[in-house]
């Protein structure tokens, strides 16, 4: 695979403090932006943790694009704050944190509708956002790497947009093509995230974006064997369809963090993760295809800026349709309507 480019300098280093201020002052975050805080136990509380979310974002604003920036909430019943967005454009599907045993969600860049045009509203938990207002805590620069990983998604919904006007939260698609991009473009909005907010590297990051890849990659053929064994009995393609593309979609999508992050920081999987390396090179169905991946999304990486439409997503629509035919479904789209297909293979006869 080619290496990448190494990663630029923080927007702040070798700079005066009048540069700082000068630099500071062209921020694109936009002007008093809505930061509602919940749960805290003192007003001064909320208001500290209020003036150093918007410092941050005011510093990430000079280098990422926050225009599109809906406003912030931090909440430390963050479930709750998640159920309470209005997304717009009649969005009925509840949105859910990440609680499972591989990760747990503590943020997330909501895609919301506002007179048409689409924008991101930043949720963030503040049990680890409160973190801080400590720079001696070991996690201080987690927190900050987190919340520079959610304003790196509102300048990439920002790009998206722009690539193809009309189309986030706007249009519909087949059930083929949305399946495929249901796996394609969190695969980009987490690599493109990462990637861009690399520079705030925590220390161990690296090790957990690793370690999470390894850990759910590592028997994700054999959960979706037995789902499809599953499926032979009771014959439910609305179960198995989602089981499927939530299991190869999610192998490809934690790889995506961790080429993001390695990528971002000039880094090469082989010396800087290989434990990830070895687990590709092991489980022989996928080595094939994370090598197309990776240079799949350097490639859309050399392009961003410059999209002309969703026809960019196509070669990771491709990598996402093969991974689902080793996986052992074939998803079509027939004169008659949808179909999908699931071959007889020794590993998922009943």
């Amino acid at each position: 695979m080619n290496e990448p480019n190494p990663p630029p300098e923080s927007p702040t280093d070798t700079l005066s403090e009048t540069e700082i201020e000068k630099l500071l002052a062209s921020s694109t975050l936009p002007p008093n932006i809505s930061i509602c805080l919940g749960g805290f136990q003192t007003e001064t509380d909320a208001n500290e943790v209020g003036m150093l979310v918007g410092g941050f974002l005011r510093l990430f604003g000079t280098y990422l694009n926050l225009e599109r920036l809906d406003g912030v909430t931090v909440a430390y019943d963050y479930k709750a704050a998640l159920a309470g967005i209005q997304r717009g454009a009649n969005c009925s599907q509840e949105l859910a944190a990440t609680n499972d045993r591989f990760a747990v969600g503590v943020a997330m860049a909501v895609p919301v509708l506002r007179d048409g045009k689409p924008k991101s509203h930043l949720v963030l938990d503040a049990a680890l956002v409160g973190l801080l207002r400590d720079q001696d805590n070991p996690d201080h620069q987690l927190a900050v790497g987190l919340l520079a990983h959610e304003a790196a998604h509102v300048h990439d919904l920002l790009m998206q947009d722009r690539a193809f006007p009309g189309f986030i939260m706007q249009r519909s698609v087949g059930y083929r093509e949305g399946i495929l991009l249901q796996i394609a473009n969190p695969c980009w909005n987490e690599y493109a995230a990462c990637r861009l907010s690399a520079r705030f590297e925590y220390g161990k990051q690296l090790e957990w974006f690793g370690e999470t890849f390894c850990e759910f990659a590592e028997e994700a053929k054999e959960r979706s064997n037995e789902y499809i064994r599953q499926y032979r009995r009771r014959g439910d393609l609305n179960i198995l369809v989602p089981q499927i593309v939530a299991e190869y979609g999610g192998v490809l999508k934690y790889a995506a963090y961790l080429l993001g992050h390695l990528d971002g920081l000039g880094l090469s999987i082989s010396k800087d993760a290989p434990k990830a390396h070895e687990l590709v090179n092991r489980k022989t169905y996928f080595t094939t295809i994370f090598v197309r991946f990776a240079a799949c999304l350097r490639a859309m990486w050399e392009t961003y800026g410059h999209w002309s439409g969703l026809e960019v997503f196509g070669p990771l629509k491709e990598i996402a349709d093969d991974l689902l035919r080793v996986g052992g479904i074939e998803i079509q789209e027939r004169a008659q309507g949808p179909y999908v297909n699931v071959p007889f293979t020794s590993d998922t006869i009943f």
